[in-house]
């Protein structure tokens, strides 16, 4: 519920719903990036092998 007591209207609920739905997709799509630039930066020696927090090969 807001701050001032009012109830949501219909449409503040629905964009509500769809806000919070991009942020849980733009979340996800944020970790994939990082994971993948971190690959990046390893393969390119920029950062140590165990970066991604896998044990290193042997």
């Amino acid at each position: 519920m807001p701050a001032n007591g009012e109830a949501l209207t219909p449409g503040e609920r629905s964009e509500l719903i769809r806000l919070r739905a991009e942020n849980a997709l733009l979340r996800t799509e944020k970790d994939i990036l990082l994971k993948a630039a971190t690959g990046f930066a390893i393969d390119a020696g920029a950062l140590p092998p165990g970066a991604l927090g896998k044990p290193e090969p042997r």
